[in-house]
C-alpha cells in the first residue's frame, strides 16, 4: 500500500522462534479463538501492500526465510523480509512479532508517520524499516557482529519512539489468560 507520498509498504510478522519457554507453537496458539500469528497479520493490513510471515508457512500470505542463514532471531527474519520487500518494489518494511496481539491504538499509524527507520522504543521488534538497508544488515549479520535488535538500531540511526500504552508480550500459556484479565 503506498502512503500519501508514494512510498510503498510491505509488513512482515515475525514468527520464527523455538518458543521455548511457551513449550509449544507460539505462533499457532489461540487467543480470543484466532492463532497469534493472525492478530499481527491482521494489524498490518491497513497498512502493507503485502504481508510476509518469517519463519514459518501461512495459508494466506508469502513466507520468508532467515538471512544470510536459519536461526538469527529478529535481525535474520528481519532481513530475508527487507530483501523480498525490495524484489516487490517496496521501499520500507513494517515489522511485527507474532506474540503481541494487542497493539497501542495509533502507534502503527505512529510509526508509518516517520520519514526514516524508526522502531518502539520498547519493544525494538516492531519497527518501520527502510528496504535500502537489506545489504547492510545482511553484511551485520554475516560479520559476527551483535544480534540484538537495539544493537543494529544504534548502528543505523533509527529513532525510537514511545509505545504510547503498554505493549503485552506473550511468552508462556498464562500470559495469554492475564492479557485477557488485563
Amino acid at each position: 500500500m503506498t502512503d500519501g507520498s508514494g512510498i510503498r509498504t510491505a509488513g512482515v510478522v515475525l514468527a520464527g522462534g523455538r518458543s521455548d519457554r511457551f513449550g509449544s507453537d507460539k505462533a499457532a496458539a489461540l487467543w480470543r479463538n484466532r492463532p497469534l500469528v493472525d492478530w499481527s497479520v491482521a494489524a498490518l493490513a491497513p497498512y502493507c501492500e503485502v504481508i510476509f510471515v518469517s519463519g514459518r508457512d501461512h495459508p494466506t500470505h508469502i513466507r520468508v526465510t532467515d538471512r544470510p542463514e536459519p536461526d538469527l532471531g529478529p535481525l535474520g527474519g528481519l532481513a530475508g523480509a527487507l530483501f523480498a520487500a525490495k524484489e516487490r518494489g517496496c521501499d520500507r518494511l513494517l515489522s511485527l512479532p507474532c506474540d503481541t496481539p494487542d497493539i497501542p491504538a495509533g502507534l502503527l499509524v505512529r510509526l508509518c508517520a516517520q520519514d526514516g527507520t524508526a522502531f518502539v522504543e520498547s519493544c525494538p521488534v516492531i519497527g518501520v524499516w527502510s528496504v535500502a538497508d537489506a545489504a547492510r544488515l545482511e553484511s551485520w549479520l554475516v560479520s559476527g557482529k551483535p544480534r540484538a535488535v537495539h544493537a543494529w538500531t544504534d548502528e543505523i540511526g533509527a529513532v525510537a519512539i514511545p509505545a504510547g500504552g503498554p505493549i503485552p508480550n506473550i511468552n508462556r500459556p498464562g500470559d495469554m489468560a492475564h492479557l485477557d484479565r488485563g
